[in-house]
């Protein structure tokens, strides 16, 4: 069974994803590949420099709001320790800027702003998750990503360069700000516990290494490549990978239909039933995406020329080998979420470090002579197989075999239909 929460953040992030989707489009069209590399340049950058400034308390905050029910005592708590980190973070980043150009300078403080801006909004939107309420955030959310593609249509008329383009970003990040003070009066008045700080710490210790290590596998594709190649390769990368993603949305939004369902018949100890639902999951995501990403493997020349423009074609390749790495993605995805919901995460810092490992080399090895192809090689490969490891450790830990294909039967089906009434 389906609850009305999970069904409105399935909807919110169908929405959201199409909203970004359209954003893509009309920024890749109106600023070009070189302006969209210059920023995502930057992200990469402050998402290095970002690293650290969550460690895991994000989830520390949900799970404790979920379980006292007092958000003003868990969101005073968990302010100052955001803040703390946010606070540390921005010194650094303000260090690294004194050593650049005026003009990187400009750009480097805009995104700052938006990392600043969103992180911020977003310790209250979790909150929200906590209190296992989905609309109020999700709505904030969705209202964010309609002002950016607003203010790209704005100053993708007006301000064409690295300037307007960061523009649209503040915009979100702002609206997110302002969005999330609103929602947070409901909390008020907020109020700071230090025993909570302990059960914090105890909580996120087996995240410290592995949310920071995704960071960095994450952000220093882009800074490895514009190391060694002009901005319009970064712009290459950008905007196939975001295109991709898209997918990505779509059928991560599909597993939220089944990973509450995991967690409960793992706590019953229900294996037999882990396992059966775990192989469904599968079924279904390969049977509702299989034909989407072939029809967009076959069609790929067109799909890039109308939604990014002719000027993208060159990224043919770097979209294709990333739909192939996707599509993997996909077909582990039940299975990586079955480390999560059965609680065998903690294996998964040496795999998160073994991924970073596989990215930084490949890229340092391929970068220089194929450009943005290497990065996505690079990235693929770490996939390919970090993927490999975790089927491995569902193997060992929870004796299950992974099964990637299947038909569906009607019994496959009806069950399916059982999810979506509403709890």
């Amino acid at each position: 069974m389906i609850g009305k929460n999970a069904l409105i953040q399935i909807i919110s992030s169908s929405l959201s994803g199409l909203i970004t989707f359209f954003t893509l489009s009309l920024s890749a069209r109106l600023f070009g590949p070189s302006v969209l590399g210059n920023v995502a340049y930057v992200t990469g950058l402050l998402g290095l420099v970002f690293a650290f400034s969550d460690l895991g308390f994000s989830r520390a905050q949900v799970y404790f709001t979920a379980i006292l029910k007092k958000p003003g005592k868990t969101l005073g708590t968990f302010l100052r320790l955001k803040l703390f980190l946010l606070f540390a973070a921005v010194i650094i980043a303000l260090i690294f800027a004194l050593f650049k150009q005026a003009t990187f300078q400009g750009l480097f403080f805009l995104m700052l702003t938006y990392e600043l801006t969103t992180r911020l909004a977003e310790s209250v939107f979790i909150t929200f998750e906590g209190l296992g309420e989905s609309l109020s955030q999700n709505f904030a959310r969705f209202i964010g990503k309609l002002l950016r593609l607003a203010a790209v249509i704005v100053f993708g008329v007006s301000l064409k360069n690295n300037f307007g383009y960061s523009l649209t970003f503040v915009a979100e990040g702002l609206g997110l700000l302002i969005l999330a003070a609103v929602l947070a009066r409901r909390f008020l008045p907020l109020n700071f516990s230090r025993n909570l700080v302990q059960k914090y710490f105890k909580y996120s210790l087996p995240f410290f290494a592995i949310i920071p290590l995704s960071y960095f596998h994450d952000n220093s594709l882009v800074v490895i490549l514009r190391h060694f190649h002009p901005a319009n390769q970064v712009g290459f990368f950008s905007a196939s990978f975001q295109l991709v993603s898209f997918l990505k949305t779509l059928y991560g939004a599909v597993m939220i239909f089944f990973f509450p369902k995991m967690s409960a018949l793992f706590s019953k100890k229900d294996l037999e039933g882990v396992k059966r639902y775990t192989h469904l999951a599968g079924k279904y995501l390969t049977t509702l995406f299989a034909p989407i990403f072939l029809a967009a493997w076959l069609f790929r020349h067109t799909i890039i020329k109308t939604v990014l423009g002719v000027e993208f074609l060159p990224v043919a390749p770097i979209f294709s080998l990333l739909l192939a790495s996707t599509f993997w993605l996909m077909l582990v995805a039940p299975y990586d979420q079955l480390l999560f919901a059965s609680k065998n995460h903690r294996p998964l810092i040496l795999v998160n470090l073994a991924d970073l490992a596989i990215v930084v080399l490949v890229s340092f090895w391929l970068v220089p002579q194929y450009g943005a192809l290497g990065t996505v090689i690079a990235v693929s490969s770490s996939w390919f197989i970090g993927g490999l490891w975790h089927l491995w450790l569902v193997k060992s830990r929870l004796k299950i075999t992974p099964k990637f294909f299947g038909l569906l039967n009607r019994q496959d089906i009806k069950y399916f239909k059982s999810l979506l009434k509403l709890a």
